[in-house]
């Protein structure tokens, strides 16, 4: 007789049936647990048996168990709170042989109060553990104190805003930290991720007793917070899941509730929330310069990073130009450099200068020249941090306006859109050119304030005014006038015409008026006035004398 098809719910039905009937309470491990106990207080407990639930369970309680802190970065809707927060501090409880307490935190009390009230609802609703603990408060909402009925300890669960709890309290439990970087009311800024960031360290991380565990959960808000920080933390084992893609060999995290079509109709309709929310890659900007698709065909992984401190020496005819965006004190400085052969360019070089100061920021970059053979680099010198340092003359000072950035951004995205420049594939880089918006301007972040789009754009000027005038570096023009005293006074031979022919001299192959160069002051009528005769700091063109 062919055995009888019972449906996934009626078999959920009867092994909670069993469970109940049976006289010693089983609490299982942490996955069990959560399959065959805490499902049981939702509409659809077979949910709880999907791929990721059981690896994250399985994942937490090794880790603990080995005495180590647990991370985990989930997109929203994908049963963080329900299972690394609700039932995993329910099921520690239930196997405590003594009194336990436990601390929920959240960004602020009212959401931890919220997830106190989830937690009371979820358990007065489940057909075994009504009857394994009972509540010691039943009128308050906010409020877990259950005693157990196996050996009588007291069960407590208490709420706190990551700013708001006891300063000096302690838990025997564990410390869960759900969602710290969200705030219902506001979305959180720089200075307030920085601060979460070393409260919690600092604080919140000491209120476990010691061997008790920590356990994070949340979904990123900007590159660079706390989240990202805890995957280089040793005390903590981390969990990266996004909705597409989490592992190799498997596109979708959670298909028995969001299919890839439902999500990729998500990604169309609204890509950076999607991006943020469930592909866990946080945009700083609604509308970026360029979109990652842009970025991307331009990444080659097969390029590498050259190091700074070696001796580089390169074909004849390469160029290398580089770009350096000078940081605050709270931003890094941050240094391209690129190596043109022909029509193609490549990235050899990056570098984060994260906390240098000025004087050993000169240091290197006078380094780099000599190392890298220079041709040309700009430094952002809006602010005059490098003057007057001893900067080696192959870097130019650049003054920062809205219209000079403008151009420098419109000189990236022609070679961004002609595809024959290629990028370091560094994620850090990556995001900062990515964090900047339409209006050329970036959120502040750890990792940054979208340096990396202006020195890469800084280089790529410095590659094209070099190629589209063919600009020679000369050196000082009081040194090229001092070396034509001797210069013949005939009509075609003057000094003025030998300044020309030495500074200019590359206007002799443009014969024509459509290749011939155009002034860098458009207020300057003059095709001979390039950008080697062009002072932008004093307003001043050499040659013509026009001054603006």
């Amino acid at each position: 007789m062919p055995a009888e098809v019972v449906t996934l719910r009626e078999a959920f039905d009867v092994l909670s049936s069993g469970i109940e009937n049976s006289e010693k309470v089983s609490i299982g491990t942490f996955f069990e647990f959560t399959r065959d106990v805490w499902s049981l207080s939702f509409e659809k407990p077979e949910l709880f048996n999907v791929w990721h639930v059981k690896l994250l369970c399985e994942e937490l309680e090794g880790t603990i168990t080995k005495g180590s802190n647990y991370a985990a970065i989930l997109p929203r809707a994908h049963f963080k709170s329900t299972i690394l927060g609700h039932s995993f501090a329910v099921w520690t409880l239930l196997k405590a042989k003594t009194d336990t307490s436990i601390l929920y935190l959240s960004y602020s009390d009212t959401m931890a109060k919220y997830h106190i009230s989830e937690i009371n609802k979820e358990v007065a609703r489940n057909p075994l553990l009504s009857k394994w603990i009972r509540n010691q408060t039943p009128k308050a909402d906010y409020t877990f104190r259950y005693r157990s009925n196996n050996n009588g300890s007291a069960l407590e669960i208490q709420h706190g805003g990551l700013f708001s709890f006891k300063r000096g309290m302690h838990v025997n439990g564990a410390l869960i930290a759900d969602d710290i970087l969200k705030d219902p009311e506001n979305p959180l800024n720089l200075s307030q991720i920085n601060k979460i960031e070393d409260h919690f360290m600092t604080e919140s991380m000491f209120i476990p007793n010691q061997g008790v565990p920590v356990v994070v959960m949340g979904t990123p808000m900007l590159p660079g917070d706390i989240l990202e920080k805890l995957e280089t933390d040793s005390r903590f084992v981390l969990r990266k899941l996004p909705a597409l893609d989490p592992v190799p060999d498997r596109r979708v995290l959670m298909p028995e509730v969001y299919d890839e079509d439902w999500l990729l109709e998500q990604q169309r309709a609204k890509p950076k929330s999607f991006a943020s929310e469930f592909l866990l890659k946080p945009f700083l900007s609604q509308e970026s310069y360029f979109s990652e698709e842009d970025i991307a065909k331009n990444l080659d992984y097969g390029l590498r990073n050259y190091p700074s401190n070696h001796d580089h020496h390169f074909k004849d005819g390469d160029m290398i130009y580089a770009g350096f965006d000078v940081g605050k004190k709270r931003h890094p400085s941050h240094l391209v450099i690129f190596k043109k052969s022909g029509d193609n360019i490549e990235q050899i070089h990056q570098t984060w200068l994260d906390g240098w100061d000025y004087t050993a920021q000169i240091e290197f970059l006078n380094l780099v020249s000599k190392n890298f053979k220079l041709n040309k680099g700009y430094i952002d010198n809006t602010r005059g941090e490098l003057e007057d340092r001893g900067l080696d003359t192959a870097w130019w000072p650049m003054h920062f306006t809205a219209k000079s950035k403008m151009t420098m951004a419109q000189i990236f995205e022609t070679y961004v859109h002609e595809g024959n420049t290629k990028f370091l594939a560094d994620e850090r880089q990556t995001s900062q050119i990515l964090s900047v918006n339409n209006e050329l301007k970036a959120a502040e972040t750890p990792m940054g304030h979208g340096d990396a789009f202006f020195s890469i754009a800084m280089a790529l000027q410095a590659c094209y005014e070099s190629s589209r005038y063919q600009v020679q570096t000369v050196g000082n023009v009081q040194d090229i006038l001092q070396d034509l005293d001797s210069a013949s006074n005939d009509a075609e031979n003057t000094p003025a015409k030998a300044v020309q022919a030495k500074l200019l001299g590359y206007n002799k192959t443009n014969s024509d008026s459509d290749s011939a160069p155009r002034p860098l002051n458009p207020d300057c009528q003059d095709t001979n006035c390039g950008p080697s005769v062009w002072i932008p700091e004093r307003g001043l063109c050499l040659y013509c004398g026009f001054r603006k």
